[in-house]
């Protein structure tokens, strides 16, 4: 699996970019961009039942400062999502004794290459912290959080709708992890970005 990912990365490295009606070379800008990974999809373990798990939910947020050269772009993004229950609450409500939830924060830094002329490549590498939480109202089990760190790669697919708006689909797959124990995690999530430029050179 790890090999295939890698294989993949390589080859996006060296696509060659096609369809391009207009190249600007010569025009570059720099400016931030709000991310809105709404939909959120993790494998990760579960150390309450002590096994790999999945889960699916909404919510999340982030912010990246990129730079643009013609149709390329790179950018560092920092993010956090969650497992929320609804896409309209940041509230879960429960009756259960015992609840458990995961999350991640990441730091990324990805390189964006036009395929099409709105569809664009993304891939880059990240680092991934796993926010796995118990909480229990009961008097016999404590609430705990454990926190697992990952270093992993980047990549999906964005569709630009124009100059500011885009929707991208984004694999997080992790490579290694810092605890050591082999498990593999991931998180997938379909996100919102909006583009603010704020320096433009010609």
């Amino acid at each position: 699996m790890k090999s295939t990912i890698i294989l993949f990365f390589s080859l996006f490295l060296v696509l060659p970019c096609h369809a391009q009606k207009e190249i600007v070379k010569n025009n570059s800008n720099v400016g931030i961009t709000l991310s809105f990974p709404w939909i959120n999809y993790y494998q990760y373990i579960d150390y309450d039942k002590k096994q790999t798990n999945r889960s699916f939910g909404f919510f999340g947020l982030g912010i990246s400062g990129y730079y643009k050269k013609g149709k390329d772009k790179f950018s560092f993004n920092v993010s956090n999502t969650e497992d929320l229950s609804s896409p309209i609450s940041t509230n879960k409500y429960s009756t259960k004794e015992i609840q458990t939830s995961i999350g991640c924060s990441y730091f990324e830094l990805i390189y964006h290459k036009p395929i099409r002329e709105e569809l664009f490549a993304v891939g880059g590498f990240n680092f991934t912290r796993y926010n796995f939480r118990l909480e229990s109202t009961l008097d016999s089990i404590k609430s705990y959080k454990k926190q697992d760190q990952t270093l992993g790669i980047s990549i999906g697919l964005e569709y630009r709708f124009n100059n500011y708006f885009s929707v991208a689909g984004m694999y997080r797959p992790a490579l290694a992890s810092f605890e050591t124990d082999e498990k593999y995690r991931h998180l997938i999530n379909i996100e919102v970005r909006i583009d603010l430029d704020f320096k433009r050179k010609n």
